[in-house]
């Protein structure tokens, strides 16, 4: 007899909501980066643009380690 093992609910969720954080700040990311490459030179815009793509690989990493 085989059996499958499933995620509970709770986790299936909540690994869904982290992809759609993951999803919504790969397209800030984007924004910003398309403003960088169009000229804006703002010190901030750079910051943001950094600190989105660190938060991007974080929430991947832990994604990719369930």
């Amino acid at each position: 007899m085989n059996t499958t093992a499933t995620l509970p609910p709770h986790r299936t969720t909540h690994q869904r909501r982290l992809r759609a954080v993951v999803k919504r700040l790969v397209i800030e990311l984007g924004h910003l980066e398309h403003s960088l490459a169009e000229g804006l030179q703002d010190a901030n815009i750079r910051t943001a643009a950094a600190g989105l793509d660190t938060a991007i690989d974080c929430l991947n990493e832990h994604l990719a380690s369930r």
